[in-house]
């Protein structure tokens, strides 16, 4: 097919922190805004700024008179705004984040660009799409989408319909060569090169191409506007005959698109078909995804809910504001990922340091207003789940004498060779070498065998195996009226460059799973796709749950998984590993990013943990508990000498929807729902009944 149209988008792929730290990248940044905004009020036509306002926040927060130039520019089309906030990793954001993302980011970039604001959701490097973001582009009123990672070989044109689980679907431009498809243009240093430059570009683009129109991204990270590049298009343009050549937006690129038939994906995109998954990176820095999972469910169980549902208490809007842009800006992918310098690592805990402080603080003022509002004095207990749990109403309260101690149910806990057996589940412990980086993990020795326990010792229901310079304590408790074992410790590690995992071992051998992730609950095999780029791997992400066979396991944040010879559900404690890139592995033979030392990623001292594991399990079980693992009761004095009851509902919800978020809205209670099954789910609101579709997330607004 003969391309009548090709377009040319300048851009930079803004990483705000990786192998350089905020401090250093956001000074290059201002240079190079400096820059764009001079190339742009001298007539340069167009430049793409990867879809995030934070790069444009970041660089107002250093040259804040230069908003009217940023504001005039995106509104005359010369600058692409939006539509997200950061780009974030896709599996290690709740789908609450999301939609944050989504919300805010939207609307800071119409404040900014006005009805010019970029409506495509434009995620250039995240590793790997989850299955519910066409529905989640929907919800924010976008219809088209451009992505590069994840896209499996079964997909061979550069668009395709990608669909949720709902149906939810979304055109989808596929940059089959990656976000610097026309990182060489710079190097052709008059119209002649470039013009062979952007030939060679579309004709290897031909066998993809679903249309008569190609779009080539002349950019790459950090990069600067090349102001020399309209001079040599105009000569080049003469070079390229029976073709339009020009510089503009993806979105002009996009909206002008004619296809047919193209080929259609529904859920996740997770393949390394042609780039780089990396899929490693969700056992980098393990006490980072923990302490992720913990603060959103802070923020969006706890003070959210409790902010908007207790009477007269008020939403600290400004306080909620900066909670979530610190959590989406950790969101960003390099940064949730833990692929980045170590001082990267150290400026993501500090955010969710005081992400923990905003909404510890929320908390504690809204329950102790809400005890001054009731008539007993004690302590009140709120149940963040939809469903009553301890004798405490779902989404509401109940106030008690004094505070709660769980009551513990004995479990029999006997060693074995690798591990213990606890109530008849066999929990092993191993530990192997790993070569391997950041972003993928890598056996030293093809073949290696991972080593268990050298001692294993039991002392009531405490635990404790060791190795040479490795240490693991950890106590097995079952709390009454829970069908799950917490198993809850602390690693001691002393050595660099190895895996510790825990295998829970199945009684009946498992072709597959069953993981959490955002908005779903999604069934894989045993092994993703691979290719000469990336060995195929066996380990995946799971968001709070992840089931093989009859076994489940229970988690405060995303972890590690994988079935091990379809024998063991395998969870990924520690990784130690002391650099972000290396050039070769046996399992990836590229490099993915530069060689920076990371000795803070070796993971060296104490991590605490917190795992459950659930026997006999179901996968209406998963979710709840969950909800009941991670999601404590919280507590918090009650002065009484109020009118209100001493135990109520502070909102009702009938049925087996999961709550993602109960919020004020402007003058309205939000809460949004979601259903995990594929069929239509009956439930009740406040009262009301309402219908959830399949896979549906669904967003109710009461005055």
């Amino acid at each position: 097919m003969e391309p009548t149209t090709i377009t040319l988008v300048p851009h930079t792929h803004w990483d705000r922190e990786w192998y350089e730290p905020f401090s250093v990248f956001s000074e290059l940044l201002v240079t190079m805004m400096d820059e764009l905004i001079a190339l742009g009020e001298a007539g340069f036509p167009h430049f793409h700024l990867d879809g995030q306002t934070a790069m444009i926040d970041d660089y107002l927060a250093q040259r804040p008179e230069r908003a009217t130039a940023i504001r005039d520019l995106a509104r005359a089309g010369r600058l692409s705004v939006g539509p997200w906030v950061a780009q974030m990793d896709e599996f290690l954001a709740s789908g609450e984040s999301h939609i944050r993302n989504l919300e805010m980011g939207l609307a800071r970039a119409r404040e900014i660009a006005g009805d010019q604001a970029l409506d495509v959701g434009y995620m250039p490097d995240q590793f790997g799409h989850i299955g519910q973001m066409p529905q989640i582009l929907r919800m924010g009123g976008l219809h088209h989408a451009m992505v590069w990672r994840g896209v499996p070989a079964e997909i061979t044109s550069s668009v395709f319909r990608w669909r949720a689980p709902d149906g939810s679907e979304i055109l989808t431009e596929y940059m089959v060569f990656g976000y610097f498809n026309g990182e060489s243009f710079e190097q052709a240093a008059d119209p002649a090169a470039l013009a062979e430059a952007v030939s060679q570009s579309v004709e290897s683009m031909r066998p993809f191409m679903a249309g008569d129109r190609v779009v080539i991204m002349v950019g790459a990270d950090h990069a600067v506007p090349d102001a020399s590049l309209p001079g040599r298009l105009a000569g080049a343009s003469d070079l390229l005959p029976r073709t339009q050549v020009s510089i503009s937006g993806i979105a002009s690129h996009i909206h002008g698109q004619e296809v047919g038939d193209v080929p259609s994906w529904q859920g996740e995109l997770r393949s390394s078909a042609r780039a780089h998954l990396l899929p490693n990176v969700y056992s980098a820095r393990v006490h980072q995804k923990r302490e992720r999972g913990r603060v959103e469910d802070l923020i969006e169980r706890y003070a959210e809910p409790l902010a908007a549902l207790v009477p007269g208490f008020g939403s600290p809007q400004a306080e909620f504001d900066r909670a979530w842009t610190l959590l989406l800006l950790n969101g960003a992918h390099d940064s949730a990922c833990g692929c980045s310098h170590d001082q990267v690592a150290l400026d993501v805990d500090g955010r969710f340091a005081e992400v923990r402080t905003i909404g510890e603080d929320i908390v504690e003022r809204a329950l102790t207003s809400l005890g001054s509002r009731i008539s007993e004095a004690g302590v009140i207990r709120f149940n963040p789940s939809p469903f009553e749990r301890d004798g405490v109403p779902g989404l509401g309260y109940a106030v008690t004498p004094s505070g709660h101690e769980p009551q513990t149910v004995p479990v029999a806990i006997d060693v074995t060779e690798a591990g213990v057996t606890a109530d008849g589940v066999q929990i092993q412990l191993f530990d192997e070498p790993d070569v391997g980086d950041l972003y993928t993990y890598c056996y030293a020795e093809e073949g290696q065998r991972p080593s268990p326990p050298r001692s294993v010792t039991v002392s009531g229901h405490e635990v404790t195996a060791e190795w040479d310079g490795l240490r693991v304590l950890f106590r097995i408790v079952r709390h009454g009226g829970e069908d799950f074992m917490r198993l809850e410790g602390v690693i001691h590690n002393e050595r660099p460059d190895h895996r510790l995992r825990l295998h829970i071992v199945l009684p009946e051998p498992a072709t597959g799973s069953l993981a959490g992730s955002p908005f779903e609950l999604v069934k894989r095999p045993l092994q993703g796709e691979g290719s000469d780029l990336e060995a195929p791997s066996s380990t995946w992400p799971a968001r709070g749950v992840a089931m093989a066979g009859s076994i489940a396991v229970l988690h405060e944040g995303v972890f590690e998984y994988e079935i091990v010879d379809g024998g063991a559900l395998a969870v990924t404690m520690l990784r130690s590993v002391g650099i972000i890139s290396r050039d070769v592995l046996a399992t990836r033979p590229f490099d993915a990013g530069p060689g920076v030392l990371t000795p803070l990623a070796q993971m060296l001292g104490e991590t605490a943990f917190a795992i459950g594991v659930l026997p006999n399990a179901a996968a209406d079980q998963l979710l709840p508990a969950r909800e009941r693992f991670a999601l404590p009761l919280a507590e918090a004095p009650a002065s009484g000498g109020g009118m209100l009851p001493s135990r109520a509902s502070l909102m009702e919800i009938a049925g087996d929807a999961q709550l993602s978020n109960v919020r004020q809205r402007g003058s309205a209670v939000q809460v949004r729902l979601w259903n995990h099954r594929t069929e239509p789910l009956r439930v009740e609101l406040a009262g009301v009944p309402r219908t959830l579709g399949g896979a549906k997330i669904e967003t109710f607004s009461l005055d």
